[in-house]
């Protein structure tokens, strides 16, 4: 059993205490004090002690409650201490720092006001030495100014006298000047009128040559044009009469029957190609004079005709294929 405070247990104690006084005073009543026989044996007492556990009876319960009830309120208590010096440290702790921040911020305050103080007063140091230069630079400058302005004003003089001088010569000058170019605009008037004439005689004389070599010109392209027409039409005729020796008249070949051809010729007079721009309506009797073409081959004469006319006249040739000797 646990011991128990005393106020606790006072109620077991004198039953416990009344219990065991009952088994004595039973004890001294059995007992015989006479002197006559001795006492016959007898069988000691049993007694049946039961140990009572407080903690199942209610008022154990009750008092175990209570004590457990003590210990979580003194736990907590504890923890509740406990939890309060953290919170004293910590609030110590985030004061410390407050504080240490604040002298932080107080420190970097007074060095950022230090360093401006010291701006500031080096800019005033600047300013005033660069007040200082500008006062002597403008005591320079209107110094200079001065002598400056006094050499202006001789000098100005001296230019007036110079200039009138000048003027006085230049008004004399630009009178013989003007005299002079009024000598020289009419000479050049003069001059001007002669070259006019020379160019209106040059002009006239142009236009009658150029007229003379344009008729000469225009009779001799009249005489080529004859010649190179005569020319072209002897050719053809040559085309044409070769082509036709070299046909091969078909048997459905008949009067009236007409096939115009396309002829294109080598500058050597060979023939390149020959094609059908006209059918006669008869496929063989175009077909034939086709072939004929191919057959002459060359017309010699044209090597010996000028580049010019052949490339006009001959590069492409059409031919109007029409036999004279057809039956009906």
């Amino acid at each position: 059993m646990k011991w128990l405070r005393s106020d606790s247990y006072s109620i077991p104690t004198v039953l416990a205490i009344g219990l065991h006084a009952g088994i004595v005073v039973a004890g001294l009543v059995v007992i015989d004090f006479g002197d006559n026989e001795p006492p016959k044996p007898k069988k000691p007492p049993i007694v049946n002690a039961t140990v009572v556990d407080i903690s199942q009876t209610i008022i154990g319960q009750r008092e175990s409650e209570q004590r457990a009830a003590q210990k979580q309120a003194a736990v907590a208590e504890e923890k509740r201490k406990e939890a309060e010096q953290n919170r004293k440290k910590e609030a110590e702790r985030k004061a410390l720092e407050d504080k240490q921040r604040q002298l932080a911020q107080a420190r970097e305050a007074k060095e950022k006001e230090d360093a401006q103080r010291k701006r500031e007063d080096e800019q005033k140091r600047v300013a005033q030495e660069a007040e200082q230069k500008r006062l002597a630079q403008e005591a320079e400058a209107k110094r200079v100014a001065q002598e400056a302005e006094k050499k202006r004003l001789a000098e100005k003089e001296a230019d007036d006298k110079k200039r009138k001088e000048l003027a006085r010569k230049a008004e004399a000058d630009r009178l013989a000047e003007e005299e002079r170019k009024k000598q020289a605009e009419a000479d050049r008037l003069a001059e001007q009128e002669r070259k006019r004439q020379e160019e209106a005689s040059r002009l006239a004389e142009q236009k009658k040559a150029e007229a003379a070599a344009a008729k000469a010109a225009a009779e001799e392209a009249k005489e080529r044009a004859a010649e190179e027409a005569q020319m072209v039409q002897s050719i053809s005729s040559l085309i044409n009469n070769r082509v036709t020796a070299a046909w091969i008249r078909p048997p459905s070949a008949r009067n009236n029957m007409v096939t115009q051809l396309r002829i294109n010729f080598l500058p050597t007079g060979e023939v390149m190609s020959a094609q059908v721009t006209r059918s006669s309506g008869d496929a063989l009797f175009d077909q034939r004079a086709v072939d004929a073409v191919y057959k002459v081959r060359r017309i010699e004469e044209l090597a010996k005709v000028d580049s010019y006319v052949f490339e006009r006249n001959f590069r492409q040739v059409d031919l109007i294929f029409n036999p004279q000797d057809l039956r009906n």
